[in-house]
């Protein structure tokens, strides 16, 4: 979100959010995603009861997480909220990495020392441009894991993992590997929205 152009109410709202992001619209597909990225925080970083996984429509998304290739990894850390300045588009930018595991999605590729993987509990985009809308929010990701972590922006990989989808092997949208340049003329048009309600 751009802090320029506000006036003082809305600037009041946008610092607010920083510091605890709330939604500003309940949904029941919200609240589910809300209370998913809860319990995914808890199952990355290894304190949750594993019985928890099994059950109705949430234990579904739960059981997804567990199957996932990233289960497997190390984590960095997860539902991180980060602020960093960026000068170059003149604004402040404040994003939450819902996980950060180590290494890249090749585990072979030893240049990556981060991935970011973004649950999407929302159904799966098909058509092409809402697909590069969704990955422009990944562009931002890694730009800002980049600032924050002093870590070259070529050594994070991105996805969107979707736990709608039924087969595994379909739940996954890489990031391409776009340069600063690149992201920042991206991001110029403005800042990804970010919602549990996808």
């Amino acid at each position: 979100a751009r802090v320029g152009g506000m006036n003082e109410r809305e600037e009041r709202l946008y610092w607010r959010s920083i510091i605890r992001p709330i939604p500003r619209i309940s949904s029941p597909a919200a609240e589910a995603g809300t209370q998913f990225h809860a319990w995914a925080e808890r199952f990355i970083m290894a304190d949750v009861d594993i019985a928890c996984i099994v059950g109705g429509a949430e234990g579904n998304g739960n059981t997804r997480v567990a199957e996932s290739r990233s289960s497997m990894r190390k984590p960095a850390w997860a539902e991180r909220q980060i602020v960093v300045n960026m000068p170059q588009l003149g604004t402040i930018i404040n994003g939450k990495l819902d996980a950060v595991f180590f290494g890249g999605l090749n585990e072979k590729d030893q240049s990556k020392q981060y991935t970011i993987v973004d649950w999407k509990t929302g159904k799966k985009p098909r058509k092409k441009e809402e697909i590069q809308e969704k990955l422009v929010q990944l562009d931002m990701y890694r730009l800002l894991l980049s600032a924050m972590e002093g870590v070259p922006l070529d050594a994070i990989d991105a996805c969107l993992y979707y736990l709608s989808e039924p087969v595994e092997g379909n739940r996954q949208l890489n990031a391409a590997d776009k340069t600063e340049e690149e992201i920042l003329a991206e991001l110029s048009y403005g800042i990804p929205k970010q919602s549990d309600n996808d």
